[in-house]
Parts: structure tokens; C-alpha cells; sequence
């Protein structure tokens, strides 16, 4: 079991210790089911692998993650390989570090919230979109790709519960949809934001091996240079968000508030699948911040908080660990809040231990039924899924990350 000890070279630790020490550093909010602990048991190895690079290019080898409430797996399977989970913020700096981890794959997803005076007619918003498609749809010179059918992106339309003082319609719907047009060579740009999807970028990259497998990183100039192209295509998928809403709703909508949650926020902080409540963050546009669940359950809107309050901290038991490890400050200032449900694996109960081979984990998993049962798990892309419910929302409130502003209640979900 790895102790601190002073003047230690993180690249001296023996695997075991690094694993070890590299599980210090991840501070769970989560609801602790099978997902939750299958992002854990991944996460301590990308966390390893931050901490060696750190060390070797001369920063300070402590990367942290500290997640939100839907804390879960990362279905994307170049993200889970390198030993990355989802729902929280993986810090790995001071923010201003000129060190870039590539392998996060930021790709500036976000939901924009438009407020309605009038329900919508699904009929009429399916015509509008087939419209969109057979249509050669311009932002800024770059063609756009409608988004709105992968993955869990979708169009969902709401009826509204206030539960605050603020003067809200009494509709709403949601665009959930990303950036594709910068992932790759694409767009007329020189970089991409995947690093396994563009050359140009995948050139660019210092490609560094670790006990625990590879990472890309960017240093220095070049750091800057993708920092500098992040926030350009950062910009561009929330302003196509709005392009978007334009199309299917004409002038007819009150923007409520259009919020990244899968983005590179500066150099040294990706916030994964999570809300930001960083109101200094120039991508933040106002203190409002959707939760989506399931389309048989309703959303909700949140006003953020700067957290992790000091209560919450020591009700968490993170305050020893945290000022030890001297990252307290980090959880001072994640400002996490839960974009949705996150996803859940419902026959998964538990992590009973990890296999090597080569560079492959083999998770070894209690079943949730029968736990002397197990499941081993390399890749969870093809996994049995499905999505958390209330419990995020109870943990949100209980953790006191924000305040509730309002519930709304599904008409539909559209997958396009």
C-alpha cells in the first residue's frame, strides 16, 4: 500500500503503489453502484499514467478527478483504453500548466435550453429538421453536421414547473448535440480536436509510453495552439446550437441558457460530462444548468454554486486526504454540477479485481444478483446500459451543488 513519502519519485513506485497512490487522488461524489466503481477502478489508471508524464516533463504529479454525482463509464472506447471515466473534472494544473492531455477528447458538447410560449408540434419540428438535412446549413463558413440522433444527443420539448423567482415560459425544449465538424482534419482547420481522428493533430502530439499504456500530450507552443483551437470550436458548437434552434423554432424562443459539459475549460481542466458552475469560465454564459435524466422522467434546471462548500468537504471526509495530498484547493473550486443521470450498468454490482494482459484491463465484476457470479469486461462500448434516475438529483441537492430552479416535465424526446 503506497504511504507519501518526501522527495519520492512518483517513477520509482513499484505498479502496485502507483495505482495505489494514483486512487488517492480521485475524490467520488457518486451514487457507488456498478458504474460508478467500474469509473473508479479504470480512472486510477489513467491517473497513474497523468502522474508519470507530469513528473517526467517536470510538473507536479497531481492530477486529480473528482466527480459529480453521475459519475460512470466512458462509453467511448479510445477515452476508457486510456484509462479515462465520465462525470466530473480531471485537473491537471493550475489551468495556465502548458500541458495538454489529448486522449480526454474534449468535443465541446453541450445543451442549449430555449424557453416557449407554445407547446411544439412534433410533426411540424420533424419537417423542419428534414428541411435542415436536405439543406447545406452554414456557420462561419463551415458546413454543419446534424449531431442530434448519436450517442444520447437528442431535441427533447418540456412543460415547466417553476419552483423559483425567475420569470420562465411556460415551455421548453433542449438541443443536446456537440461539435463533429472540428474532431477531424475538417472544417478548413489545421487541427483536429480528437487525436485519434486527426492526422494533423496525431502528428503534432508527443506520444508517450507508460507503464500503463500511451497517452498524447501537447507542450508548450503547441499546448497553446490547441488550447487557442479548443475555445474556437468551443464557441462554434454553442453558436451552432443557436443556428439550430433558429431553424426549427424561428424567433419564437428565449435563449434560457446554452452550457457546455464535455470541454476543455484551460489548459489543465476537462470537465466530463459535467456541468461547469464556474461563472469567471468564458464558455459560461449564466448561472442556469440543465440536468436531463431519462425520457420517462424530468429534467431540471439548476443555479450553480461555487463548490465544493467546506461542509460538504468534511462531511465527505475528503479534507485530510485533500490537504495531504495538497490538491484541497482543487476541491475548493471544482464547481461540479450533474448534466444528466449518467449512465447505469444494471447487472454490474462490483469491481473484484483487474487482470493485465499487455496493455488490456480485464475488469473481473460481481454481478448484481448474485455476486459469487462474475462478468469480465475489457471494453464497455458494447455494455447493457441504461440511465440513472431521482437519485442524482437527490444526491445534486444533498451535496449542495445548486438550487433547484425548476422541473419539467417530458412531452417528447425526439432522436433525429
Amino acid at each position: 500500500m503506497w504511504s507519501s513519502a518526501p522527495h519520492q519519485n512518483v517513477s520509482d513506485l513499484a505498479k502496485s503503489d502507483l495505482l495505489d497512490r494514483a486512487n488517492q487522488f480521485i475524490f467520488s461524489t457518486g451514487l457507488n453502484d456498478g458504474a460508478s466503481k467500474l469509473c473508479r477502478a479504470n480512472m486510477k489508471y489513467g491517473l497513474a499514467q497523468f502522474h508519470l508524464i507530469q513528473e517526467k516533463y517536470g510538473f507536479e504529479p497531481k492530477a486529480t478527478f473528482i466527480t459529480s454525482p453521475d459519475e460512470t463509464i466512458s462509453r467511448n472506447a479510445f477515452r476508457w483504453n486510456s484509462g479515462i471515466g465520465y462525470g466530473g473534472r480531471l485537473n491537471w494544473g493550475s489551468g495556465n500548466e502548458k500541458i495538454v492531455f489529448l486522449n480526454v477528447k474534449p468535443n465541446c458538447c453541450g445543451i442549449l435550453v430555449g424557453g416557449l410560449d407554445e407547446p411544439v408540434d412534433p410533426y411540424n419540428l420533424i419537417t423542419q429538421i428534414d428541411k435542415i438535412k436536405n439543406t447545406n446549413l452554414f456557420h462561419d463558413g463551415i458546413e454543419l453536421k446534424m449531431d442530434f440522433g448519436t450517442s444520447n444527443h437528442f431535441i427533447n420539448c418540456y412543460e415547466t414547473k417553476n419552483l423559483s423567482d425567475h420569470n420562465l415560459p411556460p415551455y421548453m425544449f433542449f438541443i443536446h448535440g456537440s461539435a463533429p465538424e472540428f474532431m477531424g482534419d475538417n472544417g478548413g482547420e489545421q487541427l483536429g480536436l480528437y487525436v485519434d481522428k486527426s492526422s494533423t493533430l496525431n502528428d503534432l502530439a508527443l506520444s508517450v509510453n507508460t507503464k500503463f499504456g500511451k497517452q498524447n500530450i501537447l507542450l508548450d507552443s503547441d499546448a497553446k495552439i490547441y488550447n487557442d483551437f479548443n475555445k474556437k470550436a468551443q464557441r462554434f458548437s454553442s453558436s451552432k446550437r443557436i443556428v439550430i434552434a433558429n431553424e426549427l423554432f424561428g424567433d419564437d424562443f428565449l435563449v434560457i441558457c446554452n452550457q457546455p459539459h464535455q470541454f476543455l475549460k484551460d489548459f489543465n481542466n476537462m470537465y466530463l460530462g459535467c456541468n461547469c458552475t464556474d461563472l469567471m469560465c468564458e464558455s459560461i454564459i449564466n448561472n442556469i444548468f440543465p440536468t436531463t435524466l431519462r425520457a420517462d422522467l424530468p429534467a431540471y434546471l439548476f443555479s450553480g454554486k461555487q463548490n465544493l462548500s467546506e461542509t460538504t468537504i468534511k462531511n465527505l471526509q475528503f479534507e485530510e486526504r485533500a490537504r495531504r495530498l495538497e490538491v484541497f484547493n482543487n476541491l475548493w473550486n471544482v464547481n461540479i454540477l450533474p448534466h444528466g443521470g449518467g449512465y447505469t450498468l444494471p447487472d454490474i454490482g462490483d469491481v473484484n479485481k483487474i487482470f493485465e494482459y499487455g496493455d488490456d484491463r480485464y475488469f473481473i465484476c460481481e454481478l448484481s444478483r448474485d455476486a459469487k457470479k462474475l462478468k469480465i469486461i475489457r471494453n464497455v462500448q458494447n455494455l447493457q446500459y441504461g440511465y440513472r434516475g431521482r437519485k442524482i438529483i437527490l444526491k445534486t441537492l444533498q451535496l449542495k451543488l445548486g438550487d433547484l430552479i425548476a422541473r419539467l416535465k417530458p412531452i417528447f424526446s425526439l432522436k433525429v
